[in-house]
């Protein structure tokens, strides 16, 4: 059957529905614009699909690109707050385009809920709450992979249910993250070594700087230094 009109995603969504197992029934909660629902239930990932928003403007904007794309037989839309709208098992539950503040509060609120779903988060800041949400709600991460989209890095992990203990280094600067194959992986490992450069510089120059953070950023420095070197293509002799 022709497709009449394609979605078509960037860099950052398409990594998403990359990480996405094809499933019977997914849930993307905080929808906004569906682009990604639709190219999940367009291209086959995803048989049904549960979509969600707290705005019924946005809500509004998602069911409009369901329309348009042909797909409502398979898109329910429900008006909520994260994922109070869940009222049933779903195999994949995405959580992108927010604050790691606001996807902590939403996954620790509503762990109910994730009823042993796979998990696929974006979050714009705060990585290492994720990270730590995460571990407080039984889950593990099997995946994260860093992208480049519309002029900055973009970092989206995956989740399974089953805690496996992350260490305070991990927390903060990844754990799988230093297995993807990612092409931006030195990059990305690049520009988080950059932030924390400037940030222990700052430290350094305050009126009472503080030694034990002085201590942690120049270790997480050293180690981001190592996996620099350690993904980075060997240069031919």
């Amino acid at each position: 059957m022709r497709i009449l009109h394609p979605v078509s995603l960037d860099a950052r969504l398409s990594l998403v529905y990359d990480l996405v197992d094809p499933c019977d029934l997914a849930a993307d909660i905080g929808t906004d614009h569906a682009r990604l629902p639709a190219a999940l239930l367009q291209r086959g990932r995803c048989c049904r699909m549960i979509l969600t928003d707290i705005s019924p403007d946005a809500l509004e904007n998602a069911r409009r690109e369901i329309i348009y794309c042909g797909l409502s037989e398979k898109a329910d839309l429900r008006l909520g707050d994260g994922l109070s709208p869940i009222t049933e098992p779903c195999d994949v539950i995405s959580i992108t385009g927010m604050g790691g503040q606001t996807i902590r509060s939403i996954l620790l609120s509503g762990r109910d809920r994730l009823q042993n779903a796979s998990l696929v988060v974006s979050a714009h800041t705060d990585w290492h709450l994720i990270r730590q949400t995460i571990m407080d709600i039984g889950y593990h991460l099997d995946r994260e992979e860093p992208c480049f989209a519309s002029g900055r890095y973009y970092l989206v992990l995956r989740a399974r249910p089953g805690l496996v203990s992350l260490s305070d280094r991990e927390i903060r600067l990844g754990g799988p993250l230093f297995e993807s194959r990612s092409p931006v992986l030195s990059r990305f490992l690049e520009r988080r070594r950059q932030i924390l450069s400037v940030r222990l510089s700052g430290i350094r120059r305050a009126a009472d700087p503080d030694p034990a953070m002085i201590l942690q950023l120049t270790s997480d420095i050293a180690y981001l230094n190592e996996m620099i070197a350690r993904c980075s293509p060997e240069v031919e002799k």
